[in-house]
């Protein structure tokens, strides 16, 4: 798994999660989806689908517009009538699965948003995971070890 951050606003990042097995990639609150695109195509993977943390516009104001750029994309959200562009509501403790290795485990953590989502990511046995968490704890992700 590797993961890149994509600056973007003054003060904000998305993040590119990448199966390195299958090139497969998703995206986490990609606020400014051109931005997302060209670093995907920098990296020579193709966006499968989107996490949104929470429904804030400068996490999800982006999300109707990679729909736009990226026809079919799935777009996950804690909310499908909060979270703009939500085609897949996700709940605390549901899975979903990126490329052949990656795991990805919502968590509900209602802390900075009633309906914010984590993504706590995984990949294979010795690689160290990942949780993304919007604006609930910090800006960014934290890498565990």
């Amino acid at each position: 798994m590797k993961i890149f951050h994509v600056p973007c606003l003054e003060d904000n990042y998305s993040y590119l999660i990448i199966d390195e097995s299958t090139g497969d990639a998703a995206v986490v609150d990609p606020v400014d989806p051109e931005k997302v695109i060209a670093s995907a195509e920098e990296h020579q993977v193709k966006i499968k689908f989107v996490l949104t943390t929470h429904h804030h516009w400068d996490h999800a104001g982006g999300n109707e517009k990679i729909k736009l750029l990226v026809p079919g994309i799935k777009v996950y959200g804690g909310s499908l009538d909060k979270v703009k562009g939500c085609t897949d509501a996700v709940d605390d403790g549901d899975k979903l699965s990126l490329g052949q290795d990656v795991n990805i485990l919502a968590l509900h953590t209602p802390c900075h948003t009633k309906g914010h989502i984590s993504y706590y990511v995984t990949c294979k046995e010795g690689e160290n995971p990942a949780v993304f968490t919007g604006d609930t704890l910090v800006i960014g992700y934290i890498k565990l070890n």
